[in-house]
């Protein structure tokens, strides 16, 4: 029994001792079954059909973490772009984009000066057409492209064409420069303008079945600083007007322009023999006389007859203006507004002859400074002066008008009154020493 007591005792041993290895075997066994067992889940979920949103969110985590640039390219556009931390050292700056000036200064001065130039810029002469954008310089003529001014010295030709957007074209005269043309204005220009100087322009332009004739047609605003203009226009029948300086056009819709006379002396003559009718100085809009001396001649036997004239308002500021319009059989008048009329310093002398002859003509109002004293605004004649002036010495000779604009004052009655009774006692001394004789 002992013996067997042994061996059992024994066999418990060894039995014990075996197990002792497949506990141990079987721990590691199971931590690893563990882990195959989160494995093989994590990725049934990934492949299985029924998987939840926590797994896709796995599997998008594992697709960024495998493929990060492919997932970088495809992150959606936003407002700001984010740049990853681990490559921000490596990703180039780019440096902040030049403004044009900075990038081409010489492109953008030359753009700068471009806009002032004029579109198109030619001269007539002789039959040949010079572009002076092209030859920018010639033995009479000189064009600065910086300014957009043409100065003509002793010019002689047809005509001077110009379109000019930007700023206005500039005409500087001198010496004596002539322009004269059979087909329309000798200077027309399609913008506003500048003239000046110390020169003379003499400027002739006859009328066109189609189109105005005369000396300058500005299609815009036309101002006069000085210089000196010889204008003359000539109609065509019954078709077309003659008009000696044109601001603005109606060819085909009407085109405001001003017109504005700052000093300068203008002569200027306009005629036509039919229905069309002859105008001195016109505006599609204002003209406004400020100084110079101007002196217009218009004649149309059968038709209108207007020296000078605005769509809209006349105003004179200044100056000396002398206007006599004739009209034989037609309709005559000195200055005209299809607006108003307004006269508040300067010299005028206007004279008017016609079957209908008015000195000043408006479909709106006619305003005269008080400083011309009571005026009749439906005389034929005027001579204004204002009151202040005392220089009598053109106005009874030049026209008979039945108000000079100075009324006779008690001062002047009484220096009459005297030379009146000097003249009368002068006689009575005369004949009496002839008595005593």
């Amino acid at each position: 029994m002992k013996k067997i007591s042994k061996f059992l005792s024994l066999l418990m041993v060894m039995a014990m001792l075996f197990t002792l290895v497949p506990v141990s075997a079987l721990a590691a066994n199971d931590e690893a079954a563990a882990v195959a067992t989160d494995n093989n889940i994590s990725l049934v979920l990934i492949t299985s059909e029924a998987a939840t949103a926590a797994p896709i969110e796995s599997e998008q985590a594992v697709l960024v973490n495998a493929i990060a640039p492919a997932v970088e390219a495809e992150q959606p556009v936003t407002d700001e772009l984010i740049v990853p931390v681990d490559i921000m050292s490596e990703t180039p700056v780019v440096p902040e984009q030049m403004t044009t000036s900075d990038r081409n200064p010489a492109v953008v001065e030359s753009a700068a000066v471009d806009s002032q130039t004029a579109t198109y810029l030619c001269l007539t002469q002789n039959g040949v057409i010079i572009d002076v954008l092209a030859a920018n310089t010639g033995a009479d003529y000189a064009y600065d492209t910086a300014t957009n001014e043409l100065t003509i010295n002793n010019f002689i030709g047809e005509k001077l064409d110009v379109k000019t957007a930007a700023v206005p074209f500039k005409l500087v005269l001198l010496g004596t420069n002539i322009l004269k043309t059979d087909n329309a204005f000798a200077v027309k220009v399609e913008g506003d303008m500048n003239a000046s100087g110390t020169g003379t322009l003499i400027a002739e332009g006859q009328a066109t079945p189609d189109l105005m004739g005369g000396g300058i047609n500005v299609v815009g605003n036309l101002v006069i600083d000085s210089g000196t203009y010889d204008i003359s226009a000539v109609g065509y029948g019954n078709s077309s007007s003659a008009v000696g300086i044109l601001a603005g056009d109606n060819a085909e819709v009407m085109t405001m322009g001003n017109l504005t006379i700052n000093g300068g002396n203008i002569d200027v003559t306009a005629y036509n023999s039919d229905y069309a009718g002859a105008f001195g100085l016109f505006a599609f809009g204002d003209l406004v006389i400020n100084g110079g001396n101007l002196d217009v001649f218009t004649d149309a036997p059968v038709s209108y007859s207007r020296g000078i004239g605005a769509y809209d308002n006349l105003v004179v500021n200044g100056g000396v203006t002398t206007v006599k319009s004739i009209a034989e059989n037609g309709d005559a008048g000195a200055l005209f507004s299809y607006n108003k009329i307004s006269i508040n310093n300067g010299i005028l002398d206007l004279c008017t002859h016609g079957a209908i002859a008015k000195a000043l003509v408006a479909e709106g109002s006619i305003a005269i400074s008080p400083i011309y004293g009571d005026v009749d605004l439906n005389a034929s004649h005027l001579y204004l002066e204002p009151l202040s002036s005392k220089d009598f010495k053109k106005h009874y000779a030049n026209s008979s008008n039945p108000k000079t604009g100075v009324d006779t004052t008690g001062t002047d009655a009484a220096v009459a009154g005297l030379a009146l009774l000097a003249l009368v006692g002068l006689a009575y001394l005369v004949r009496k020493r002839e008595v005593n004789a």
